[in-house]
């Protein structure tokens, strides 16, 4: 099911790069030096990429193996909802989970090491998004590739769909643009929205959510955007030496 859905996948992506390529040129929320860590970047979205493709094989030869027969019946009635249903609610749910494991990763510091990574970024725009470590990764990736093949057991063409607004909000939440969706920001992340959570500074562990802004409304997690000045750094708040950067990489 996933292998078929590749070419969706790889299509979602590089118009991700078109679309906020051009977007971040033209409407730009800061002024961003992309090449202070080009390298760096590009080896993170490499590993979190081969990752990705392992942990769902990994994940669908486990489930296909091992999940009861009686377990899989019991989840038809889900299974036969309409395409746009099944997408949707499986992107709820996956973000519903997403959003406690990202408060986990900021609560506990075995968990944060994990995460630290993807905040080293004191530049962000599209591609800074994908900064992961081996270790955030496959945490993420193992109800990614789970929920929506054993709850959901979406097709090709619908598993390639969630993925394509998966690729979409991780470019957009990380993207350098000026931008209003109006009362949509309510209840959808926003770049402005995330880039809090990327401060340096406090506030820290606030706006978590990866798609949906209730979850950080519901449980005292949220920080107005507009309560924020326009130039607060990003980052970690100090340098990183050389000799850390492999350890923060792996997620240890």
């Amino acid at each position: 099911m996933f292998e078929s859905s590749h070419s969706y996948e790889v299509l979602a992506f590089l118009g991700s790069v078109l679309v906020f390529g051009v977007w971040e040129k033209l409407r730009p929320a800061r002024p961003v030096d992309r090449l202070v860590a080009l390298k760096t970047d590009v080896l993170s979205f490499l590993l979190a990429l081969c990752l990705n493709r392992v942990c769902t094989h990994a994940v669908q030869s486990v489930i296909s193996t091992t999940v009861p027969g009686f377990a899989l019946a019991a989840l038809h009635s889900i299974q036969s909802w309409p395409s746009v249903w099944k997408v949707l609610v499986a992107l709820i749910t996956v973000d519903f989970v997403l959003y406690w494991v990202h408060r986990a990763q900021h609560r506990w510091m075995w968990l944060w090491r994990t995460h630290a990574w993807h905040h080293s970024a004191t530049e962000l725009y599209w591609f800074s998004g994908f900064r992961t470590s081996f270790l955030h990764s496959l945490i993420y990736n193992v109800p990614q590739a789970a929920l929506p093949m054993l709850v959901f057991q979406l097709t090709p063409l619908e598993a390639g769909t969630a993925y394509a607004i998966g690729v979409l909000v991780q470019f957009w939440e990380h993207t350098n643009v000026s931008v209003d969706i109006g009362p949509l920001a309510r209840i959808l992340v926003t770049p402005k929205y995330h880039r809090i959570h990327h401060a340096a500074d406090e506030p820290r562990g606030k706006n978590l959510a990866p798609i949906f802004c209730v979850w950080d409304r519901l449980f005292g997690t949220y920080v107005d955007p507009e309560t924020m000045p326009e130039d607060f750094p990003v980052g970690l708040g100090a340098p990183i030496g050389r000799t850390e950067m492999p350890r923060m990489l792996l997620g240890v």
